[in-house]
């Protein structure tokens, strides 16, 4: 992996500010477990997906510079999709290889940046966790290096436009501990790249709670075979 850092988009500068403001406007955050995040090396911030909102709290809150990414379909939303394309996300199209996408993910960790995912690939309706694709793994595959970290995330559902001020919508934040994945030798297969998936999402799970946990509710996240602390 490269160490060579990039310089911060302009609009990253100018629009954080922004994001601040609204989120100070809109959202009370508590952030649990801040101090777990490595401090260096290329990393992987992954989360249960309850709202539009929950990438851009995580992102906003994290104190490493990080690169969220976010459905093609934000693009056009009004207001947001203008913030979004000026703060540096990357677009991604659900339910296709978006070689593009990934690429510019691979690009964030080869320069030692963090990346923010949602494994399940799409929203939850209920708050449950759902059965999580294998892309973060295979992101996660051609990028060895680097650390993955689970986010909990709970209130998101709560924000609403309308009400700045007099109801904030209470988000709480909650990160479990970094890990790797201890790859074996040779050509990773489908099903191994599943089990992965599956350890990953149990170590999600097991920050979230009980309620929330879904289809990983029966997991067990203490004895991993391919993870180990980063």
């Amino acid at each position: 992996m490269g160490k060579r850092r990039r310089f911060v988009p302009l609009g990253r500068h100018i629009w954080g500010v922004v994001l601040r403001f609204l989120m100070w406007l809109y959202v009370r955050t508590e952030v649990r477990n801040a101090e777990l995040t490595p401090p260096s090396g290329p990393g992987i911030v992954y989360y249960n997906h309850i709202h539009w909102l929950d990438p851009v709290v995580i992102s906003g809150k994290l104190t490493r510079y990080n690169v969220p990414l976010t459905k093609i379909e934000a693009r056009s939303w009004p207001v947001v999709g203008w913030l979004l394309r000026w703060y540096h996300v990357i677009f991604i199209t659900r339910g296709q290889v978006d070689r593009t996408a990934l690429q510019a993910t691979w690009d964030v960790l080869a320069h030692d940046e963090v990346s923010v995912i949602s494994p399940e690939g799409t929203r939850s309706l209920d708050g449950r966790l759902k059965t999580a694709k294998e892309g973060l793994v295979f992101i996660a595959r051609a990028a060895p290096d680097a650390w993955l970290m689970p986010c909990a995330v709970m209130g998101t559902p709560q924000f609403s436009w309308s009400r700045p001020l007099i109801r904030h919508a209470q988000v709480t934040l909650t990160y479990g501990r970094p890990f790797r994945i201890r790859w074996p030798e040779g050509k990773a297969s489908r099903e191994l790249m599943r089990e992965i998936t599956a350890e990953i999402m149990a170590q999600l799970a097991a920050v979230l709670p009980p309620e929330m946990r879904g289809d990983y509710a029966e997991s067990d996240p203490t004895q991993p075979k391919w993870l180990e602390p980063a």
